[in-house]
């Protein structure tokens, strides 16, 4: 019996093209470009936004987050943000709605079902400040929670705080508070520049000058004994110094910035052997009020006769006290010393090399300790922390994570496991017996 043979060839499968970038959304704009902004909007559009934004800012935020494109990092930052400001942006119970669900609802519903925040009712009594929020927010609550260690992680947070802020100007959201937010706005570019200043300084100091004076004199430096070890600056900027070599940075310093009388005094001292330093009590630092670069003729003056130092400039500040930390134990003589800024040592003079007094800037504050010789000269060590010339404290990160309080039953602890809400709506672990 004949068989008959099949010689049509079989279909061969068509290979799947991998999706661009584009399709999985990478590459497509944010919202956060440095020269985007937001299209134009008809009339009818204009009135419609008008009519919302009169009844809510809650409604801005919710378009806000519809039109811009969040990393993860944004969206952090972002949501941190507006919980400092008194807006709940915790998830939503009982909001969930499958597919077939947002079918049925207009474009305003699904807009409200997927939004992520909403603005408590007990917050629309308080006042708005959209100016302290901001300062408050990127000086002395972000640079601590988030620890930026690059100036692209700093812009992050301030532009897109500013590119809110600038949203809300351009869709005519809050008229009445439109100075305000021009405000915030110059603030953020004032945060976006000092702020990786700040970083750079506390990671490069105390210097070369002041760390010979540490050792030489007193403080965290003085009496290390290193004198196996080489230093070597461009190395290690932090490699402890050997005493001949503190000798000459201080005397070098002292002979290019100082003053006549201050190299006299400081010599006649010096051949006595009568050099002291004393710790400045109750401050916390010091401002920056003045910033002075070293003078031609002292750079000349480095160059001929000690090529391997950094000229140093003059670095002037006054005592500050943190008003985030608490406030010293003081008696009443000394609190109205204070008050009327008659204490001792009003203005500090720090002799500071060529590349740390680019970085500084009046209003500058650097927490650390400062110490002051019986020469008439001061120097710092150890920075704690350096704040931004808008530096506000305020007590809105105090309520991040205040819950409103409830009434418990003497039989309804078993059902709220081990944590409960005190009396001013935070919660505490019960301790175990």
């Amino acid at each position: 019996m004949a068989t008959t043979v099949d010689l049509v060839a079989p279909k061969k499968k068509k290979k799947r093209k991998p999706k661009s970038k584009a399709k999985h959304g990478k590459g497509k704009p944010t919202g956060y470009e440095e020269y985007y902004v937001d299209a134009p909007m008809t009339p009818k559009e204009y009135q419609e936004e008008k009519a919302l934004y009169d009844i809510r800012v809650e409604e801005a935020l919710l378009r806000y987050q519809k039109n811009r494109r969040m990393e993860p990092e944004r969206h952090g930052i972002f949501m941190r943000y507006l919980a400092y400001g008194g807006v709940d942006v915790s998830p939503k119970m009982f909001a969930g709605v499958d597919e077939r669900g947002l079918q049925q609802l207009d474009s305003e519903q699904v807009l409200i079902v997927k939004g992520q925040t909403n603005i408590p009712q007990e917050c629309e009594k308080l006042p708005v400040d959209f100016n302290a929020v901001v300062k408050g927010y990127l000086t002395s609550y972000f640079p601590y929670f988030f620890s930026p260690e690059t100036e692209d992680m700093v812009k992050l947070a301030t532009v897109t705080i500013r590119n809110f802020l600038s949203y809300l100007l351009y869709h005519d959201v809050c008229p009445e508070y439109k100075e305000n937010i021009e405000e915030a706005r110059k603030s953020c570019d004032i945060a976006t520049k000092e702020l990786w200043q700040n970083q750079q300084f506390a990671a490069l100091t105390p210097g070369d000058f002041n760390k010979g004076c540490s050792t030489l004199f007193g403080g965290f430096f003085f009496n290390v004994q290193i004198e196996d070890n080489n230093w070597n600056k461009q190395k290690d900027s932090t490699f402890l110094m050997q005493s001949d070599v503190a000798r000459k940075v201080v005397k070098f310093g002292i002979a290019g910035a100082g003053t006549n009388e201050q190299a006299l005094l400081f010599q006649q001292l010096a051949t006595q052997n009568a050099l002291h330093c004393v710790l400045l009590q109750d401050i916390h630092g010091f401002e920056v009020t003045a910033v002075h670069p070293p003078a031609p003729d002292v750079c000349l003056f480095y160059q001929q006769h000690a090529p391997d130092l950094i000229p140093v400039g003059k670095l002037i500040g006054k005592p500050y006290r943190d008003p985030g930390k608490p406030p010293y134990d003081l008696s009443a003589d000394e609190r109205l010393a204070l008050a009327n800024e008659t204490f001792s040592g009003s203005e500090f003079e720090f002799f500071l090399e060529e590349d740390l007094l680019r970085l500084c800037y009046p209003g500058m504050k650097v927490i650390t300790p400062v110490w002051k010789l019986n020469s008439g000269l001061h120097f710092f060590e150890d920075v704690h922390t350096v704040y931004c010339s808008i530096y506000t404290v305020l007590s809105n990160d105090l309520m991040l994570n205040w819950k409103k309080p409830v009434a418990l039953t003497a039989g309804s602890q078993d059902d709220v496991g081990n944590t409960e809400v005190n009396e001013d709506g935070f919660e505490e672990e019960e301790k175990a017996l």
